[in-house]
């Protein structure tokens, strides 16, 4: 029995999140390879073509209409997905200042949830990767004790204090702050 998975439509906005889950749709049905050049091993033309038009289903059930129309004439999988990569995964030194800045201002909200905080982060973080900006485990985790509220400052002085390394690793951090 196959199990099906869904995922909400591209519409312009996070692509890295989409991408990601798209490109796991497109490696479960057998079809990633053909979003890239096609491989020398493939000689079988039937069935780089049942590859192909997989992979473009996909991705056409998997956009929102206005991203859709502006596929709409394209081909192949590569075709769709070098145009949505172009699009939307803009490497420009803006995107990269700018999601620099969301990273070090982002503070959480008293009411806001510690795992939705974190998911923040870490996309953030996914995003800055993407566009070749590294970010080092400790920073992560810094960044993640600066930006909890003042609640939680007897938590970052018993971590910070209690710390016999260098310096803090992300998952520890974050394990500890969900536990709090």
């Amino acid at each position: 029995m196959a199990t099906k998975f869904k995922i909400e439509k591209f519409n312009r906005s996070n692509f890295l999140l989409w991408k990601i889950k798209i490109r796991a749709i497109l490696l479960k049905d057998n079809c990633l390879l053909a979003i890239g050049d096609r491989p020398a091993e493939i000689t079988d033309d039937n069935k780089w073509k049942e590859m192909d038009g997989n992979a473009v289903a996909n991705l056409h059930l998997a956009l929102a209409d206005g991203v859709l129309s502006s596929i709409a004439e394209k081909k192949t999988a590569k075709e769709i997905w070098d145009t949505l990569t172009r699009l939307y995964e803009a490497k420009s030194l803006h995107n990269k200042i700018f999601l620099k800045r969301r990273l070090y201002t982002l503070r959480m909200a008293e009411s806001s949830s510690m795992t939705d905080h974190i998911n923040i982060m870490n996309t953030l973080f996914s995003q800055l990767t993407e566009l070749g900006h590294k970010i080092e485990e400790n920073e992560h985790a810094e960044l993640l004790l600066q930006s909890l509220p003042d609640s939680y400052d007897q938590l970052i002085i018993n971590l910070t204090n209690n710390i016999l390394v260098e310096y803090l690793v992300f998952n520890d951090v974050a394990a500890a702050v969900l536990e709090e």
